[in-house]
């Protein structure tokens, strides 16, 4: 084959640029320190490069979310801190309350104290992070999680019902705080506000703010007679649109003339929707009313105390289902006043041969004298002539005998900041045998005080619960991110074995390479040469 001058040159340029390009990718390998720099140099690997830097960075995103967790449920643990010493505060002032010998002025300044401890548990709960957001809001955390009502006069949670996570982990989520409902108003209560009835069972829960503030109003005289309420569980915030698919309902109250509820328009937000309610006519003139509480509807008996009922039945449409509320529901109200008990069980029932007399004593100043003079086959027979001597009596709809309670209770039935109920001996041993002291009283405000003091151990355990739950939770984050570090040490070690470069061999490598660019430029300086135009 006959090779022409021409040729002969490109050929030695060919062998120059080839041995050119070999060195500068090897360059390029030794200056970032990889092997890898296209993924045309190794499809494969280039793939599971992608992946193995897709996993290192989704585990540093857990690692940040962990952080931010960290450092949200460190707030909230800090917020409950304060809140269970707001609490041992208020048992406290308490105890101090129910001390006899202090006076209205005396007592008002203890009021004053609660107060401002109240509006502290409210900062507490609606305590922001660095983010602004409310920690105890749950998914709604650009809502203060406790604000007041006007309607029902109190402290209501308008939060999300839902806790927000995050993503720790692929297949592991972390609650970063906890919701206000959980944390400050659905506490066990052992209350008499408490005390109302939901389908015959007690609905004894409220809030930790509803405590505080009972424990004012009563440190001042002033109490609360309970109404029947029934309360949906579903948050609508937003409204409902009935304008294509009306619903019905009936509400029907304590005189039992259920009123129906017609709902046929669009509904832009709870409160649209509370107002639509109200307009029903006969709802007033039967003592119900609508009210917003929170973010949910809540249906109240407006006559207060033990005889005010409410019962809603669904009739057509979804109302029910979407505001949280069960075809049949029904709420009784509660009675409030003192009592007073005695403090041994099964009284001795003989009194034929040794008669006994004890007189009862109203708030009003109404007494009747008690006269205790057979041999009763059993505590039923006790009691039912006892309740028979106060029925007609001056203190007749004002005291009453527990007719379940062992050991014995009489109970006001008044209502209000004087109700009590008094007891003294007049002759013979029932009050020692029952386990009475002559003149003992029973106070409204004693109940209520008692209540509280239950009530607050009560919200002091849930704190402790929760405190508890965020430990647990602080812990996890930690292990956690110990496991991601050791996994991203992991992801990143096998990732240096896919795209690290031997520096070693790349050395050895690019200095063949350079002496073969070498040789190639002298071997073309030579070839240059050998040209016949240099003889002609």
């Amino acid at each position: 084959m006959r090779i022409s001058t021409s040729w002969a040159q490109q050929l030695g340029v060919n062998a120059m640029n080839a041995n050119q390009v070999k060195m500068s990718k090897t360059q390029m390998q030794l200056s970032s320190g990889l092997k890898i720099l296209a993924p045309s140099d190794a499809p494969a690997a280039s793939v599971k490069i992608l992946d193995l830097q897709e996993s290192i960075d989704k585990t540093k995103q857990y690692q940040d979310n962990i952080e931010v967790a960290r450092s949200r449920l460190d707030i909230e643990e800090s917020s409950l801190e304060t809140a269970e010493n707001i609490l041992i505060r208020a048992k406290e002032l308490t105890v101090q309350a129910l001390n006899s010998t202090l006076t209205a002025d005396d007592r008002l300044s203890i009021k004053y104290e609660i107060d401002q401890m109240l509006d502290q548990m409210v900062g507490v709960s609606n305590t922001k992070n660095a983010n602004g957001e409310f920690i105890f809001s749950g998914d709604f955390s650009t809502t203060p999680a406790v604000a007041w009502n006007v309607q029902s006069e109190s402290y209501v949670y308008q939060g999300g019902i839902n806790q927000r996570t995050l993503d720790v982990a692929p297949e592991r989520r972390i609650a970063d705080g906890d919701l206000g409902s959980d944390v400050f108003t659905n506490i066990a209560s052992v209350s008499q506000e408490a005390n109302t009835l939901v389908n015959g069972v007690e609905s004894n829960h409220r809030s930790v703010f509803d405590t505080l503030q009972s424990l004012s109003k009563a440190l001042s005289h002033e109490y609360e007679v309970p109404e029947a309420s029934i309360k949906g569980n579903r948050f609508m915030q937003f409204g409902a649109d009935y304008s294509v698919t009306p619903t019905s309902f009936n509400l029907t109250g304590e005189n039992g003339a259920p009123v129906a509820v017609t709902l046929n328009a669009a509904y832009a937000d709870l409160d649209a929707v509370v107002t639509a309610i109200n307009s029903t006519p006969a709802l007033s003139a039967n003592n119900i009313e609508a009210r917003s509480s929170g973010n949910q509807i809540e249906f109240i008996s407006t006559t207060a105390g033990k005889d005010s009922s409410i019962q809603i039945d669904a009739v057509a449409g979804s109302f029910l289902t979407d505001f949280g509320f069960s075809s049949g529901t029904i709420g009784k109200g509660a009675d409030l006043g003192g009592s007073l008990s005695g403090n041994k069980v099964s009284a001795f029932l003989n009194y034929a041969a040794s008669p006994a007399s004890f007189e009862l004593n109203d708030e009003q100043g109404n007494s009747q004298t008690i006269n205790l003079g057979a041999n009763y086959a059993n505590q039923a027979a006790l009691i039912a002539d006892i309740q028979g001597q106060i029925t007609g009596s001056p203190i007749d709809g004002k005291i009453e005998i527990n007719s379940l309670a062992n050991p014995i209770e009489f109970r006001s039935v008044s209502s209000g900041g004087n109700s009590s109920v008094q007891i003294r001996q007049v002759s013979g041993d029932f009050l020692k045998n029952a386990g009475f002291s002559s003149g003992d009283a029973g106070r409204i405000f004693d109940a209520t005080a008692n209540d509280v003091l239950s009530d607050l151990d009560t919200a002091l355990n849930n704190f402790l619960r929760v405190r508890t739950s965020v430990g647990a939770r602080m812990h996890a984050l930690d292990g956690q991110e110990s496991q991601n570090e050791k996994f991203v040490l992991d992801m990143k070690s096998t990732l240096s074995d896919v795209q690290d470069l031997d520096y070693a061999e790349a050395i050895s490598r690019f200095n063949i390479e350079q002496t073969a660019l070498q040789a190639a430029q002298q071997a073309y300086s030579r070839v240059q040469k050998l040209s016949l135009f240099n003889y002609l």
